[in-house]
Order: structure tokens, then C-alpha cells, then sequence
């Protein structure tokens, strides 16, 4: 994972090595563990799940701590936060809890934080199989979706792209492809329209900043 952290991440990353970092729904830890290994000690992971979190424990500069995952969560931790990391966790929220969530992010960051959000594409074909085989997913997005989101609700997005994810020519060349023939058909049902998407990425990923 850490050349997908490269690849996706390292240039949002703070230069300063004891900037305050949260991850929200750290999962297996994969990320903190990047962090780690370059050098960050000011990290706070928190996760629903006892044994992810007991991993983390005894890493110098990292507080890992099991908690319920609110849309008040941001604003109940210690903050104020110079970056805070999101991934593959928001569309957990309902379209009721996820507004009050990225408010409360937009207000525990420092004046010059940023916030980090990785989704999977809901615009995409998969997506639905995505939802499927995970029945605690509540809502998916696409790119317009999600940058509705963080800026109808307190952010400015700096960047969205779709996450690099390696895999060979040939592999990226299909990829783009089937993305091509799928865009078309979505014109023949719409028209051409703002609201068809442009990234072909399984992942979105949304840097942005207070607004």
C-alpha cells in the first residue's frame, strides 16, 4: 500500500513532521503506518474496531483510540487538525449525517488544514456491486456528488481525481476504454450535460480546505 500512499497522497501531505494529523476510520492501519515510516509523530487514528486499534498501540507518536464514528466525531476530538484522512469511510454517513460530519471536519482544522476524502466512484458500473456486497453502505457518490458535498457544507475543493492505482498499459488502456464507450451511452440516455463524470478511476479522491 505504501506505493498507492506515494502515488495518491504525499504531495498533500504537511512538510512539518509534528503537524496534527487525524485519521477518521483508520481501518487496518495501512495509512498510519505510512505516516509513520516517514517520519510523522503527531497522529491521532480512530476506528469502531477494538483489534485495529490495538495494533496501532504502542507506535511512538500515534494515539489510537476505539470510538463510535459520528457526525459529530470531528468536533468531539481534540483538535484543531492540519490534515485530516477520510478514506473509504463517508459513505457510511446518510444524506442526513454526512452535511453535519464535513461541517464539524471544516471546523476542526487549522486555518491552513486540509481535509483528505477517498471514495469509491459511484458513477462507475461496479459501483453497484460495490453497495451490494456491503450492506452498512448508505450512500454513494459520484465526483459532482462528493464536491457538492464538502462545499455546500463549509470546504473548498483544491483537487479531485481519480486515485492512480498501478496495473499494467494494457490494463489502463481497457480501463479507459470501457470508461470511453460507458460515457457515450450515457450521452445517447442524457445528453451532453455537466452532470456526466469525467473521472474513470475505482476511486475519487477530494483534497480540499476550509472555505
Amino acid at each position: 500500500m505504501s506505493a498507492y500512499y506515494e502515488q495518491n497522497y504525499r504531495s498533500f501531505l504537511p512538510v512539518d513532521r509534528q503537524a496534527a494529523i487525524l485519521d477518521i476510520g483508520c481501518g487496518r492501519g495501512d495509512f498510519v503506518r505510512y505516516l509513520h515510516s516517514l517520519g510523522y509523530r503527531n497522529i491521532t487514528a480512530v476506528d469502531m474496531d477494538e483489534d485495529v486499534i490495538a495494533t496501532l498501540q504502542g507506535f511512538e507518536g500515534v494515539t489510537a483510540r476505539r470510538q463510535e464514528i459520528t457526525d459529530q466525531l470531528p468536533a468531539q476530538l481534540s483538535g484543531p487538525w492540519d490534515l485530516i484522512v477520510i478514506r473509504q469511510m463517508i459513505y457510511y454517513l446518510d444524506r442526513r449525517q454526512a452535511p453535519v460530519f464535513v461541517r464539524s471536519l471544516a471546523g476542526s482544522l487549522n486555518a491552513d488544514g486540509r481535509v483528505i476524502v477517498e471514495i469509491f466512484n459511484g458513477a462507475l458500473l461496479s459501483s453497484r456491486f460495490t453497495e451490494l456486497k456491503d450492506p452498512a453502505i448508505l450512500t454513494a457518490y459520484t465526483e459532482l456528488g462528493l464536491r457538492r458535498l464538502l462545499e455546500w457544507n463549509g470546504l473548498s475543493v483544491e483537487r479531485l481525481v481519480g486515485a492512480q492505482s498501478g496495473g499494467s498499459w494494457l490494463y489502463r488502456l481497457l480501463q479507459w476504454l470501457e470508461f470511453r464507450i460507458y460515457r457515450l451511452l450515457l450521452m445517447l440516455e442524457r445528453g451532453r450535460d455537466d452532470e456526466l463524470p469525467s473521472i474513470g478511476r475505482k476511486s475519487i479522491i477530494a483534497v480540499a480546505r476550509r472555505g
